[in-house]
């Protein structure tokens, strides 16, 4: 099972890929955090022992929440590392298209008045 950290990272960097590819999305950056808050859904049977939420944890649906069950058998050994690398790489790419965005020139508006 990995660590929550791990799926909120790879969920981010998913989700800020998508975004990436439709142009004006709204609230991108908010977006970015509820992929990350997305896929760790199923990880919310750790903090309330319901036998509906254990049986999605371990259930291949699990997998609709930014691949959490596949994560989860990649990483049976919780690794902070493999956490880690996600972490950066997840800050890398929203990094990089943050300043994207900003590099982008913005629609210039013609004046109405004749000038």
């Amino acid at each position: 099972m990995s660590q929550a950290i791990l799926h909120f990272a790879v969920g981010g960097t998913l989700t800020a890929l998508l975004i990436a590819l439709v142009p004006d999305v709204p609230y991108p950056r908010t977006l970015v955090l509820i992929g990350g808050g997305w896929a760790m859904i199923p990880d919310a049977a750790k903090l309330a022992s319901h036998p509906a939420l254990l049986a999605l944890h371990d259930s291949p649906v699990a997998d609709i929440f930014w691949f959490h069950r596949t994560l989860d058998h990649l990483d049976e050994s919780d690794s902070v590392r493999l956490a880690s690398v996600a972490l950066v790489i997840f800050i890398v790419v929203t990094s990089l298209l943050e300043r994207r965005s900003y590099r982008a020139p913005e629609v210039v508006r013609e004046r109405g008045d004749g000038d």
